[in-house]
């Protein structure tokens, strides 16, 4: 039931966000094509100016791509579960968990599909210019050599254990949406004005409880003056504290779903 849910899923957002992130690679070819003709070096103002918008185009392109994907899937969240065809969905023999995993997956997966093309179009863009490569070349090696001043040693397992904390941490950030999409439908009226209430309401306290473990980190590295156990943790606090919001926010969207549940 999970694997046709997703299927659904897809179906139900592919037609409007293939599009977008299409239109992201259109702007990419475009700019390419700009970068290697060298418009930027060439004697008409009419041609600078003309590169010019095309790059600009492209990187509004994928700013708005980016905002219009996020909108566009807490908009068919709040439709498909709480909105008209909230009653067809929640009359099927199909289990809440199910469809909260389904459009949790689905959506990390559009946000990464968007985010793989955003940052392939802008190294592939640039790869050719020997001065940005350099320049990413330089920045990452002093990142290695402030960490290993540090006493941290980059390796394989760490930069997978990076990417793993960043995935749970979106997966983190999505729950918490269809948390407050839910607790927002608890409110007798003005449902979405509601959602938004939450949202803020618990980014205020997720900064707190920032702030509170940063205080605890300086504090330990005041007293013991070892600051490698600080820059150690950084994925392993990000991925804790992700797989707990995560937990946190899929609990409060099951309960509004399966306890709670209001369609009028």
């Amino acid at each position: 039931m999970l694997g046709k849910l997703m299927k659904y899923e897809w179906k139900a957002t592919w037609k409007l966000l293939v599009p977008m992130n299409l239109f992201i690679v259109l702007m990419w070819i475009l700019s390419y094509i700009t970068v290697q003709l060298s418009f930027f070096d060439s004697n008409s103002e009419l041609v600078i100016m003309t590169g010019t918008m095309i790059i600009m185009a492209y990187v509004l392109s994928m700013i708005v791509v980016a905002i219009g994907t996020m909108i566009y899937l807490i908009y068919h969240f709040y439709k498909s579960v709480y909105g008209d065809e909230g009653y067809l969905l929640h009359t099927l023999p199909v289990d809440k968990h199910h469809i909260i995993i389904a459009k949790a997956v689905m959506s990390a997966v559009w946000v990464i599909i968007n985010s793989i093309l955003v940052y392939v179009s802008i190294i592939s863009l640039f790869s050719t210019q020997r001065a940005f490569m350099s320049t990413m070349l330089d920045a990452f090696e002093l990142y290695v050599n402030m960490a290993s001043v540090n006493g941290i040693e980059i390796g394989v397992f760490e930069l997978v254990m990076t990417f793993v904390a960043s995935f749970f941490a979106l997966i983190a950030r999505i729950l918490k949406i269809t948390a407050c999409v839910s607790l927002g439908q608890l409110a007798p009226n003005h449902k979405v004005l509601s959602s938004f209430g939450f949202y803020y309401g618990i980014y205020f306290v997720q900064r707190i409880l920032t702030m509170f473990y940063y205080i605890v980190v300086f504090g330990f590295m005041a007293r013991t003056g070892d600051p490698g156990w600080f820059f150690g943790s950084s994925w392993e606090f990000t991925l804790i504290s992700n797989l707990l919001y995560s937990v946190i926010f899929y609990f409060l969207t099951w309960y509004v779903m399966e306890k709670k549940l209001n369609l009028d």
